[in-house]
């Protein structure tokens, strides 16, 4: 059953991610972190998280701070969160804002020490003067480093038109 996954249940993401963690762990400047005293309960801090990181609105300068991991476009190539925020600062990426429509599942590694998300959300914004409006699903893997909950990876799907079908079904 989902809830009794462990941490090797990521495979070789999970082993690579806590290399990386424990290597920027430690050269990272030592900063109040989000989340960490928000919530009572792991699963209110990943949701509280994942309402933070699918809502969007460009003068939010905290924004890519909260994404530690990478992201696969829905062109399916993957880009780092700085390659991310390059790509959002550019011309050729205008009106940009994005909001949380739903969690549809959460769960977490036995040792609540993993966890996995799928949402719907929402973006609208013009990529080289083509307007978008976009609702698409966005599967997130979280790692808790120090006690605070940190994205891993993430991945986009194709956005469909607010007009059509949601996405689904749900299991």
């Amino acid at each position: 059953a989902a809830s009794l996954l462990r941490p090797a249940f990521f495979g070789r993401l999970a082993g690579r991610a806590s290399d990386r963690f424990r290597s920027r762990a430690s050269s990272r400047p030592a900063k109040p972190r989000a989340f960490s005293a928000v919530a009572s309960s792991d699963e209110q801090q990943v949701r509280d998280l994942l309402k933070r990181i699918h809502t969007y609105r460009p003068d939010d300068d905290s924004y890519f701070d909260l994404w530690k991991g990478w992201t696969c476009r829905p062109s399916g190539n993957p880009a780092s969160q700085e390659m991310m925020k390059a790509m959002m600062d550019s011309k050729d990426v205008t009106g940009v804002s994005g909001d949380l429509i739903d969690i549809k599942m959460l769960d977490f590694s036995e040792d609540r020490t993993m966890a996995y998300s799928a949402v719907v959300a929402s973006a609208t914004f013009s990529y080289k003067g083509t307007p978008n409006d976009d609702v698409y699903v966005f599967t997130n893997v979280f790692k808790k480093v120090d006690g605070v909950w940190e994205t891993v990876w993430g991945h986009r799907s194709t956005g469909r038109s607010p007009d059509e079908d949601p996405p689904a079904p749900w299991p």
